[in-house]
């Protein structure tokens, strides 16, 4: 059943959700600011206090998701179960497709207004620590690495999670990420540290996977290299985005050049940044239909 979750996710992700957004993840602040404004007499009183609030964000949404899916249990000859898990599915998924979101940066990006390309990074990915305006170049390489590591945590992390525990796994990766990123201006340092081991955990296994896939999707000899480098390394201070974009421009290195030289090509791939841009795109497509392809032959085989 997964397998069919999976896709028929990414349908309703391309067609339903290309044009606008149904879903609205502004729901987890308002629940997260009540949780914390319950439990703000826990952190002056208790040692741990502070993780009281995180327990109750967890746990809320878990035991009522498995409530749920105990109350979908065999109803409609499983039907339920499975629009439930799509649904948790779409809700954690990106709504806009890495494709989009490559356009869109791109037609900034050849205007030549970087100014505008900069305020795209602010709305896109709630960034903070952004490249100078006048450098062109770091501006593309901060979209690609943006690019590389958006879709990994709202796309291949969450197939990972969804195949190891279900909708509670999904739902849990999606909790996190939330914790990191819908929050007020201020937060207690015990709390943004917790939330990055939790993160850190979350995506190592996926990561490593994911990196290998990158090594048989592109260049093979220089990717794996950098991989088996790295391959065992786990610290909080690693920044995932930099790991993962070092090893998606590893596998895309050569691709850059060759897409430049054809003939026939649009004119936006004959700027080199473009051209990166592109070729990490391509990467990321391909290595999502190798992990389909996987899925499918555990699916046929039955493990």
């Amino acid at each position: 059943m997964k397998f069919l979750v999976i896709l028929i996710c990414l349908m309703v992700n391309y067609l339903w959700l290309k044009d606008f957004d149904r879903f609205n993840d502004g729901w987890f602040f308002r629940f997260r600011c009540r949780v914390e404004d319950w439990a703000a007499n826990f952190v002056a009183k208790i040692p741990l206090g502070w993780l009281a609030a995180f327990v109750l964000i967890y746990a809320l949404p878990l035991v009522c998701l498995t409530l749920i899916l105990f109350i979908c249990a065999g109803s409609f000859f499983g039907l339920a179960t499975m629009m439930l898990h799509i649904l948790v599915l779409l809700v954690a998924f990106d709504r806009t497709q890495p494709g989009q979101l490559a356009k869109d940066f791109l037609e900034k990006f050849r205007a030549g207004d970087m100014t505008v390309c900069i305020e795209f990074f602010k709305q896109e990915f709630q960034a903070t620590s952004l490249p100078d305006v006048g450098d062109k170049d770091g501006i593309g390489k901060y979209f690609s690495k943006q690019l590389t590591y958006r879709s990994f945590e709202k796309m291949f992390v969450m197939f990972f999670w969804y195949l190891c525990a279900g909708p509670l796994g999904i739902l849990f990766s999606y909790i996190s990420y939330q914790l990191r990123d819908s929050h007020r201006e201020q937060q207690l340092q015990k709390q943004v540290d917790f939330i990055n081991l939790v993160i850190q955990l979350l995506e190592w296994i996926p990561l490593r996977f994911l990196a290998i896939t990158f090594s048989l999707a592109g260049n093979f000899v220089q990717c794996f290299d950098n991989v088996s480098a790295s391959f065992w390394r786990f610290s909080l201070e690693t920044n995932n985005a930099d790991l993962l974009h070092g090893f998606a421009s590893c596998a895309a290195s050569g691709m850059v050049i060759n897409s430049a030289g054809k003939e026939g090509v649009d004119a936006e791939v004959q700027d080199r940044e473009s051209a990166e841009v592109w070729a990490i795109l391509g990467l990321l497509e391909r290595s999502q239909a190798i992990w389909l392809s996987v899925l499918a032959v555990i699916t046929i085989v039955g493990l």
